[in-house]
């Protein structure tokens, strides 16, 4: 995906930012947002690929470590 950065100015609650820029093991407020929206648009891809699979099972699921 090619990256394009542009400045923007937004109102940002500063403790939820401190907080995650502790999370993530962010340097900076920028590195942190762009983890922290990396992290969102994954979580929505991988709800979306579960969601397939249960479909695609019909909501079954065998434990396959099981005898």
């Amino acid at each position: 995906m090619k990256q394009s950065h542009q400045r923007k100015n937004y109102r940002v609650d500063v403790s939820k930012l401190r907080r995650a820029q502790k999370c993530l093991g962010t340097r900076t407020e920028t590195e942190t947002i762009d983890r922290a929206l990396d992290l969102a648009a994954d979580e929505a891809e991988l709800a979306k690929a579960l969601k397939r699979l249960v479909e695609k099972g019909r909501g079954h699921f065998v434990d396959a470590t099981s005898e």
